[in-house]
């Protein structure tokens, strides 16, 4: 069996993280995803089988009253998996709601409505797409600390044989 990539749905709406299951299990196949209605079972979930991605709603205590809210479980998850990226879900339009989310480190911020699902489809593309930037970035950087180690070397060799006679200062054909 081929090992899928792993999204979390965290929302203690049930409708709204089923919904978001279907239409992400229709659009991306190549995804596991699993579903939990509180921070809690996505913590402990992730404590054994961290996923990739994770849609977290912000406002997680509607059902159970004493469960901890979605910053809350944004803070923990970041700590028990830092390279997994959190997308928070939440029907607030308000601006200091998804910059609060993006400081604590979320990747996005997604208002729930008549476009949620389409933009958390874009959102997992995007989180691909930066990977693979990054990855592609972090390539460039090593090559371009080789070279410069490298160009190093190069003066220092020939320093060591200008020193030792065997590079002279004329070109020798003067």
């Amino acid at each position: 069996m081929v090992n899928k990539n792993i999204i979390y749905i965290v929302d203690d709406v049930q409708m709204q993280r089923e919904l978001l299951a279907d239409h992400l299990k229709a659009n991306m196949p190549a995804y596991e995803i699993h579903c939990f209605s509180t921070g809690e079972e996505c913590i402990a979930a992730a404590k054994v089988r961290p996923a990739e991605i994770i849609f977290l709603d912000y406002n997680l205590n509607s059902q159970v009253k004493d469960a901890m809210d979605g910053i809350e479980a944004l803070q923990e998850l970041k700590t028990i998996a830092p390279q997994t990226e959190v997308v928070m879900i939440s029907g607030q339009d308000k601006i200091e709601v998804a910059v609060n989310t993006i400081k604590h480190g979320a990747f996005d911020y997604i208002v729930k409505g008549e476009g949620a699902f389409v933009r958390a489809e874009k959102v997992v593309f995007n989180i691909y797409r930066f990977h693979k930037l990054t990855a592609t970035a972090n390539r460039y950087k090593t090559l371009m600390i080789l070279f410069g180690i490298g160009m190093v070397l190069m003066v220092i060799l020939v320093i060591y044989l200008q020193n030792n006679g065997y590079i002279r200062n004329s070109p020798g054909w003067y």
